[in-house]
């Protein structure tokens, strides 16, 4: 296994680092090798809980009568949502 040598990196890029470690209770090597594919932001983003008015927005589609939609209705009902809308 190829490593590279020992660094300084910023104290704002440890703490997310050590933020990403703790939401997503992975090891160090891990958390940095996902962060180098995806960005460390996206990577803490997928362990923290969904926001809540995404969650009451799922609720009242959920509460809603279903009735048969179109796949691009589908879709521009879920980017509304995901918008915030």
């Amino acid at each position: 296994m190829k490593t590279l040598p020992k660094m300084e990196i910023s104290d704002e890029l440890d703490t997310q680092i050590k933020e990403g470690i703790r939401v997503s209770e992975l090891c160090k090597t891990d958390v940095v090798r996902q962060a180098l594919r995806i960005g460390l932001p996206q990577l803490a983003a997928r362990f923290q809980p969904a926001p809540l008015w995404l969650e009451e927005r799922i609720r009242e589609a959920l509460a809603e009568e279903a009735v048969p939609v179109t796949a691009a209705q589908f879709k521009k009902n879920l980017k509304a949502i995901a918008d915030g809308r």
